[in-house]
């Protein structure tokens, strides 16, 4: 004789409570994920979201936002530099460079994106320091970005890494002053700045 499942009252109760619990873990996850999410974390996310938009205006107001609740995050604090970077206002970006390196010295993207910034600004030498000094604290800069990335940002062309774009720098330094190549706008543009 063969019981069916669905009529024997384990079985039953087995489903059910397998059902009420999945409905209370579901609960728990939306509750963590986007109920009690810290204040700052979704200012940070909101900015991150728009500054991938490049939408630079309002990532600069979120991460100020974000800035409010956490004074010494490095992140907040270089997401700052970076959306002033974007919006071309170079003097205020490097002074929030400069506070992420000064409260952690050792944050790579920081001198990458410093490197980036003197690099628009045909500061050549200080961008090769900078570039070299992000490289020296995170080899992995020297990669540049991951595929993963270039999805996200539809970057379709990878864009010169600034270990290729110093060595360049370099190598046209040395040649005289008429035959030097340093600036190319269409591919300057290509250069993306550093998120970790």
């Amino acid at each position: 004789m063969s019981v069916n499942n669905k009529t024997d009252p384990i079985y039953r109760i087995l489903v059910r409570i397998s059902i009420v619990l999945f409905i209370l873990f579901s609960s728990w996850l939306i509750w963590e994920h986007f109920v009690k999410r810290p204040p700052e974390l979704k200012h940070y996310l909101t900015a991150n979201t728009a500054f991938k938009d490049k939408n630079y205006d309002l990532s600069l107001e979120e991460y100020f936002n974000a800035l409010k609740y956490n004074k010494l995050d490095v992140y907040i604090i270089e997401g700052i530099a970076r959306s002033y970077m974007e919006l071309n206002q170079y003097l205020e970006a490097k002074e929030y460079f400069y506070m992420a390196i000064d409260l952690n010295p050792n944050f790579a993207p920081a001198y990458a994106n410093l490197g980036v910034l003197y690099d628009r600004q045909k500061q050549y030498m200080k961008a090769v320091s900078y570039y070299k000094k992000a490289i020296s604290i995170d080899n992995e800069l020297s990669e540049g970005m991951h595929w993963l990335d270039r999805l996200l940002y539809d970057v379709r062309e990878t864009p010169p890494t600034i270990l290729e774009r110093s060595k360049y720098i370099e190598e046209q330094l040395k040649l005289p002053l008429n035959e030097r190549v340093l600036s190319v706008p269409q591919l300057d543009e290509e250069q993306l700045n550093y998120e970790k």
